[in-house]
């Protein structure tokens, strides 16, 4: 996983071992995305997202603060799984 502060779903995911479409359902319960999956403008108010680009391709993808992310996440029930890295 990256060291960098703000992580794809995929990579959140990993921290709870579910699939990115979990954590995106999740999200969308707790008002951070819109029923069409893009971030909410609360999530952009609060800093939970960035928009950024992809370093494969040209095309930008929205990238979540790993640490306030993660929280919100636990604080919601997921747990972390055991053997997942954290940075």
């Amino acid at each position: 996983m990256s060291n960098e502060m703000y992580w794809t779903m995929k990579e959140i995911g990993a921290v709870f071992g579910v699939t990115s479409h979990k954590v995106g359902k999740k999200l969308k319960e707790l008002g951070f995305r819109t029923p069409q999956g893009r971030p909410s403008q609360r999530a952009f108010n609060e800093g939970y997202v960035q928009q950024r680009w992809a370093w494969e391709s040209e095309v930008y993808l929205w990238a979540w603060h790993r640490d306030k992310t993660t929280a919100l996440l636990e604080q919601a029930g997921m747990e972390r799984a055991k053997d997942a890295a954290t940075n």
